[in-house]
């Protein structure tokens, strides 16, 4: 009788522990399953991060387009106004004003050198060509011709040209020679 006792649990414990073994592959395969969940959840996540990231700069540069457009258009529109007053400023070196005449012209060129050093924080920076450059037509717009001079190279500078952000927004407008 101590025999079939002893018998009973070594039966006992040999099934115990053929289901303690089943019940450990179970747990490993269960290990596994949640290792390669949990490395598809963090490959969404990266996924997902990464598309974040490119939202946010795609948003950035489409903030910057529409700020430089906005630049742009509100400068085009000045750009003549300011040339009108700098040639009228120009012109006047001609007249024979009094004191009262050239402090008050003086005040008037203190404005425009303010109002340019504003446009050049905003990224806007004139450019005159010299007499004598080659014409380059990404910088320069020919508005005449003469038979004087050397041929292809600018005569004359009638206006600057305007940059905004190193992009010509108004090239320099010149005489080339023929």
């Amino acid at each position: 009788s101590i025999m079939k006792q002893e018998n009973k649990k070594k039966q006992f414990s040999d099934t115990a522990v053929k289901e303690l073994e089943k019940k450990i592959q179970e747990l490993a395969l269960t290990i596994d399953k949640l290792e390669d969940e949990k490395l598809q959840i963090e490959n969404q996540l990266k996924k997902a991060l990464a598309d974040y990231h490119n939202l946010v700069k795609n948003s950035e540069k489409r903030d910057e387009i529409r700020i430089f457009q906005f630049k742009k258009n509100l400068l085009e529109e000045i750009i003549p106004s300011l040339d009108a007053v700098m040639m009228a400023q120009k012109s006047s070196e001609d007249l024979n004003l009094n004191e009262a005449g050239k402090s008050w012209l003086d005040g008037i060129v203190a404005i425009l050198d303010s109002i340019n050093r504003s446009f050049e924080g905003m990224g806007l920076k004139q450019y005159v060509p010299l007499k004598g450059d080659i014409f380059d037509s990404n910088m320069h717009e020919a508005v005449a011709t003469v038979v004087e001079g050397e041929k292809g190279k600018i005569f004359d500078v009638v206006q600057p040209g305007y940059q905004l952000n190193e992009i010509v927004i108004r090239p320099a407008r010149v005489v080339v020679s023929k």
